[in-house]
């Protein structure tokens, strides 16, 4: 039996055998910290819970528990110990984890700026199909940052984000187009016409 099952069994016990007002606080946390990305935001009151959680490996929790780090959500403000997180997160292949680590690397937050080691997480990202991730990377690639500047790179990539309705997508991939032929921008089109999502890699 695996500690996070162990783990997931005792609150049950717990939720279960013993009344609601004697139930340790973290109990009614679990769900938070393992919910998805948007729930995010409401969990500050609970980063002890998800502290506890991180260290059975879940990468959604370890994501939370980063987001709590980078912006002082139940715990002091510390990059450097956000970073941390998400880089054990994103090594599962958890998108929103790698797309923010990039975000890190761009900026030189809690890491050494590094534009290329932001483009390679928003690579893996933007394979899985991370809205997010594909606008980032399309951005470097048209600004050559990080990447070899490529315009049809970075418009397939801005138009697959603008598919998400990624905010500014459409208008970041139209000012590429401004400045492609016509012939560059049929290849692009063709080219995010054939994208498929890839597995976490």
């Amino acid at each position: 039996m695996n500690r996070s099952f162990r783990r997931s069994v005792l609150v049950l016990w717990f939720a279960a055998a013993v009344p609601a007002s004697t139930l340790p606080v973290w109990a009614d946390d679990v769900k938070d910290c393992r919910s998805g990305e948007s729930a995010w935001s409401d969990v500050g009151h609970s980063f002890d819970a998800c502290r506890r959680l991180a260290d059975d490996g879940d990468p959604r929790v370890e994501y939370k528990v980063a987001v709590m780090y980078n912006y002082g959500l139940g715990v002091p403000p510390d990059y450097g110990e956000g970073s941390v997180w998400l880089l054990r997160a994103a090594e599962q292949g958890f998108a929103p984890a790698e797309t923010a680590l990039g975000d890190m690397f761009r900026q030189g937050m809690g890491v050494d700026r590094n534009y290329a080691e932001a483009a390679k997480w928003y690579l893996k990202a933007a394979e899985q199909g991370y809205g997010s991730a594909q606008h980032a990377l399309g951005a470097a690639y048209a600004a050559g940052r990080g990447v070899p500047q490529d315009d049809v790179e970075g418009y397939m990539w801005l138009s697959l984000a603008a598919a998400r309705l990624e905010p500014k997508a459409d208008a970041d991939r139209d000012a590429v187009a401004a400045r492609m032929s016509p012939e560059q921008i049929l290849t692009a089109e063709e080219f995010a016409r054939e994208w498929k999502p890839a597995p976490p890699s």
